[in-house]
Formats: structure tokens, sequence, C-alpha cells
């Protein structure tokens, strides 16, 4: 039975929340943070490299994008939403995709339709 859109969407949510988790992680220890918010201090509002790694930081209005490059591994998030909105979830798929996380043979088709990624995000957050 072939796997629907939107169920490839709800299949990624998962890796995003470990993402999440693992991006915090990577502030604290690397910057020395009492917590990851405090990447949004002025003094760290800056797009860095994180040392030792292949990550580059780049803090933004009440998040962080993390990334090996712009459209490679990562995530993109703001501190105080807890889930997925569909535009970072949709960003995030394409990102772990292209970084060999996901796998480009099941995603393809969602890859190579934004309007198509856009409804299997809906649909997959909203239950639609």
């Amino acid at each position: 039975m072939k796997t629907s859109h939107a169920e490839l969407v709800r299949q990624a949510i998962p890796l995003w929340y470990a993402n999440v988790a693992w991006a915090k992680e990577l502030l604290v220890r690397t910057f020395l943070l009492a917590s990851a918010e405090d990447i949004l201090r002025s003094e760290h509002r800056r797009v860095q490299k994180i040392p030792n790694t292949c990550w580059t930081v780049r803090p933004h209005g009440i998040g962080v994008d993390i990334f090996k490059t712009p459209a490679v591994g990562g995530i993109d998030f703001d501190f105080d939403k807890p889930n997925p909105d569909e535009w970072r979830l949709a960003l995030f798929i394409e990102r772990q995709v292209n970084d060999g996380q996901l796998s480009y043979d099941l995603y393809r088709d969602l890859m190579n339709d934004e309007d198509l990624m856009k409804q299997a995000v809906h649909e997959a957050i909203n239950g639609a």
C-alpha cells in the first residue's frame, strides 16, 4: 500500500521535534548558555559558524535557524512555538531530504511540487 503524501509529512514530524531538542542542546553546550533562548541576546545575534562542526547558526526574531547550507540540514524554529507551523515544516522536510536524512525516493513528489507539499503539510498538521 502506498503511503499518502500527508502521511509522509506526519512521519517527518517526530524528526522535527528531535531536531529542535538537538538544536537547543547544541546551542546551550556550544555557547555556554543558561537556556537555548539566550542565543537571541544581542551578543549572539549574528550569523556564525558553530565551532568544530559543519553547522551555521542564525538567530532571528524569536527563533533560530541552524543549517549546513541554507538548503541542507538543520532546523528553523521559533522558541515560542512548541509545534511546527506549515512553512517551517515544509522547509524542514526539504532540508532533511537534501541532507539525506529523509528518502528522496519517498518524498520526490513533494519535493518536485510546491503546491502538493503545501497541501500535504496542511493536511498533516490540521488533519484536513
